[in-house]
């Protein structure tokens, strides 16, 4: 009868064992995968959705006084690129 208990114990302990090492197994895998997507998460933008303030304006340059590439960097555009061919020495 000593034996059966003894056995059962030892079945017991192994599969506690078992189940031990699959859950912190998952804990490391979740644990990677949440750091994984804070790297990819836009912090700024989603504290401004979380705490209900509107995203701030932005600042829109425009006239022959403001560069190309300053324009479009403020706007968030592309910069049209200017190219002059001088042919005739114009």
């Amino acid at each position: 009868m000593l034996d059966v208990f003894g056995t059962i114990g030892s079945v017991v302990v192994v599969l506690l064992l078992i189940v031990l090492a699959t859950l912190a197994i998952a804990v490391v895998a979740l644990v990677a995968l949440a750091v994984m997507a804070g790297s990819m998460t836009n912090w700024r933008r989603l504290w401004r959705r979380l705490t209900g303030r509107q995203a701030r304006l932005t600042l829109k340059l425009s006239g022959s006084a403001v560069p190309e590439r300053r324009r479009a960097e403020l706007s968030e555009g592309t910069p049209r690129l200017r190219r002059r061919f001088l042919l005739g020495g114009d």
